[in-house]
């Protein structure tokens, strides 16, 4: 039977997508839900300097770099205490960090949704992973202490990088020690510094909807859940926002 060009290529299969060349996963609210604990930890160093601390401050501080956290928390002191404190953005920061380590070493690893699964479908399909977070190595290395040693190929920790989120100094560094181009890759995020990092690197980023609003932008898209997402729909997914 003869059959028009058309009607070929409608019988034809769909070609897969291509695979991204990595994908490059932040830590905090995307991989594992340990945002509850630093707000947590917020709220506790507030309450023992006796200031105001509210959701919305919490908020602002989401996928912030942690001495950018830090500085937002002193101007908040300096406002309601006055100068003479004797709190420093690092001297914060450091609280903070100790409060979330204990915590995480106390407690299971709170996995967001889908996150785990994700995970070992990149790894069977040959798509090696990277954690690039603005957390610090101490905090990272409370998780992954309780992970096997190769489930990723490389780690960026916050203080292993001069400029954080959103500056793509994050997401170019993993890039680079993987030997790919960050264009190539898929960049998991759940915060608007995050998710502005990824872009200003040139990935795709497929943002995770979890406590803030992620805008729309060109070579991102915004979902739910990663729940349900094996690494064939997700370089689906990274080839529609392409």
């Amino acid at each position: 039977m003869n059959m028009s060009a058309s009607q070929a290529a409608a019988e034809r299969p769909p070609v897969p997508a291509r695979p991204p060349a990595a994908a490059l996963w932040d830590f905090d609210g995307t991989l594992v839900d340990t945002e509850p604990v630093w707000v947590q930890a917020q709220y506790a160093l507030a309450d023992r300097l006796g200031v105001r601390w509210t959701d919305q401050d919490a908020e602002r501080l989401v996928g912030n770099a942690l001495l950018d956290s830090g500085r937002y928390i002193v101007s908040v002191l300096d406002a309601q205490l006055g100068p003479g404190h004797g709190w420093t953005p690092a001297g914060v920061v450091d609280e903070l960090v100790t409060r979330v380590v204990a915590h995480i070493r106390e407690h299971d690893i709170p996995w967001r949704p889908g996150a785990r699964e994700l995970l070992a479908s990149f790894a069977a399909a040959g798509v090696p992973s990277a954690l690039v977070s603005a957390s610090y190595r101490v905090i990272l290395d409370a998780v992954l202490d309780r992970l096997a040693p190769d489930t990723f190929a490389t780690v960026v920790a916050g203080d292993d990088v001069t400029h954080g989120k959103p500056h793509p100094e994050p997401y170019l560094t993993a890039a680079h020690r993987l030997g790919v181009s960050a264009a190539d890759c898929v960049v998991l995020e759940d915060s608007v510094p995050g998710a502005a990092s990824g872009n200003a690197a040139g990935a795709v980023v497929v943002g995770i909807r979890h406590l803030v609003a992620l805008p729309a932008q060109p070579r991102r898209v915004v979902i739910d859940t990663l729940a349900g997402l094996d690494a064939e729909a997700m370089a689906r997914l990274v080839a529609g926002a392409s």
